[in-house]
């Protein structure tokens, strides 16, 4: 932090000495423009561009010799979340492992390879942030869940719907990296968070709902799974019933997000208990490790709900002078 002092220099107004080296970095001499923005009432933005699409080129190269195709994966979207514009992967053995490599590239929105070779990939960002929005991204992933909670239920009556919900869950993996790449760069870039309108409070409330939200698809999923492998003296009809009491309060708590009900959020926690209930005395009369599995990932997906729901409680309630 830096202290400067108000220097009075006419009838209305008053100066301030800008710092040497954040004229240096950003390249600014005498007679340039800067820019002014007031977040709010105690905070006002210096800044020497107006628009914040403007991109900065950034570029990385990962070594993959001696790595395992997951550490890969991990250090390729680690790149992704942090605003890598040029992806470059290299090293022995890439040719044994284009076809993965070039899976996991494809698992990431706007990521296109524009360079391949047998000794190189070259990956770019193609995304454009006036493309994007907070909100709908958020409505994408809810309405596959939606559809992936639903055929997963259908699973419990014996239909064969795994690879389905298999590759969605994919989608809602995309799209919850591309939610952690836009916070991640408003919290870094106070042009692109006014451009999403979003604050940092709202940016991590956000970010814990698309994590919830992705943790949602990946449990249904998981239980898409274990279904296949049931006894058939399990009571598929009870196991049903619960299920599809999750599936409504995920359908409540996303009611509740979407209008800021917080007396729905609140019905939404407070039926977990009950829920849980419900779930150990399911596997107390079926105590076998695949229902051990299902309930397992019902539980949690229930949990997950309820961090959904406190999201929602824990919102800070706008005065409506201030909308």
């Amino acid at each position: 932090m830096q202290i400067r002092r108000l220097v009075k220099s006419g009838a209305a107004s008053h100066t301030i000495s800008l710092p040497k080296s954040w004229l240096d970095k950003n390249n600014l001499k005498k007679g340039d423009i800067i820019y002014l923005v007031e977040k709010s009432d105690k905070e006002l933005v210096v800044t020497p561009e107006t628009k914040p699409e403007v991109k900065q080129e950034k570029e990385i190269s990962i070594n993959i010799e001696k790595k395992d195709l997951t550490t890969i994966q991990r250090e390729i979207t680690s790149a992704y979340i942090n605003n890598y514009n040029t992806i470059v992967i290299h090293g022995d053995g890439l040719a044994d492992q284009v076809k993965d490599i070039r899976k996991i590239l494809h698992d990431f929105v706007a990521l296109e390879i524009s360079e391949l070779t047998s000794t190189r990939i070259v990956a770019k960002d193609l995304l454009n942030l006036q493309e994007i929005s907070v909100d709908k991204t958020v409505r994408r992933m809810d309405m596959i869940i939606r559809s992936i909670v639903q055929d997963s239920i259908e699973s419990i009556d014996g239909k064969n719907m795994y690879e389905s919900v298999y590759y969605r869950d994919f989608d809602v993996n995309k799209l919850y990296f591309l939610m952690c790449r836009i916070l991640k760069s408003s919290l870094n870039d106070s042009r692109v968070a006014e451009k999403f309108q979003i604050t940092n409070t709202q940016g991590m409330a956000s970010w814990f709902l698309s994590l919830n939200l992705e943790n949602i698809a990946d449990n249904s999923k998981n239980i898409c799974l274990h279904l296949k492998n049931l006894g058939k003296d399990v009571n598929t009809k009870e196991l049903k019933e619960i299920y599809k009491e999750v599936e409504k309060t995920y359908l409540d708590a996303m009611k509740a997000h979407y209008n800021s009900d917080r007396k729905l959020a609140d019905t939404v926690a407070a039926a977990r208990e009950q829920l849980f209930n419900k779930c150990d005395g399911f596997f107390e009369k079926h105590n076998s490790v695949d229902v051990f599995k299902v309930i397992s990932n019902i539980k949690e997906m229930e949990n997950q709900i309820c961090n959904i729901a406190r999201i929602v409680i824990d919102r800070e309630e706008v005065k409506k002078d201030e909308k």
